[in-house]
């Protein structure tokens, strides 16, 4: 496990096999997280959390994976921070003996000006978060790194079609959602971040995904 600081006061913790994100004053004064890694990752969570930044308000869960909300229990054992989460993420409200403070829903914004974007396909209620006066958006599992799929880094794809349980075809019809955005950055849990155009990037990969599937269709 690391941490990295990857802008002021946006800072990645890097486990295994998830990225989680920490955010400084946004709100003024706090401390949030997104995402909370794999159950098995609470205990070095709560650790680095405490030590590197000395305590933790609040955390955003972007969707309903336990890789995403799975240390939360030991997060709320030891901080007892807000909890926001998206209002459909059905497998999220199965697992967890937990009620969020904030059930947020597509387009809401969240103090701190966080945009919550709903983007279903991954999972019904996959949600991304604008951090507006960024311009940063922190992905969820809308979107990866490239070099997760053995591709070079620098780009962005959805998931593989195996791991979108609510369909790939949506998943990557609604990444169309996030060109209603000004984004200069994503981050990702999984594979490397692009801070390069990434937008342009990614509307390159759709129009030729969508010219390849026409094409294949006739």
């Amino acid at each position: 496990m690391s941490v990295r600081e990857l802008s002021d006061g946006i800072h990645a913790i890097e486990f295994d096999h998830i990225r989680v994100f920490v955010l400084e004053d946004r709100p003024e004064d706090t401390i949030t997280l997104v995402d909370a890694a794999f159950p098995d990752d609470g205990d070095e969570l709560v650790t680095i959390v405490e030590a590197e930044f000395g305590g933790l308000d609040r955390v955003l869960i972007t969707h309903g994976d336990e890789g995403h909300f799975g240390g939360l229990p030991t997060l709320i054992e030891r901080f007892d921070p807000e909890i926001a989460a998206p209002a459909g993420a059905k497998h999220f409200y199965e697992s967890l003996d937990v009620r969020p403070d904030v059930e947020f829903v597509d387009g809401d914004r969240l103090a701190g000006n966080v945009r919550a974007i709903e983007i279903p396909g991954h999972t019904v209620a996959t949600t991304a978060f604008l951090l507006e006066d960024d311009r940063t958006l922190i992905s969820g599992d809308a979107l990866e790194g490239s070099d997760r799929r053995g591709l070079p880094p620098g780009y962005l794809v959805p998931p593989a079609e195996q791991f979108n349980d609510h369909g790939h075809a949506a998943a990557e019809r609604n990444l169309v959602k996030l060109f209603d955005h000004d984004v200069e950055t994503v981050l990702v849990h999984h594979g490397t971040s692009v801070h390069e155009e990434p937008l342009e990037k990614l509307n390159d990969w759709l129009l030729d995904r969508e010219w390849t599937l026409t094409y294949d269709r006739e």
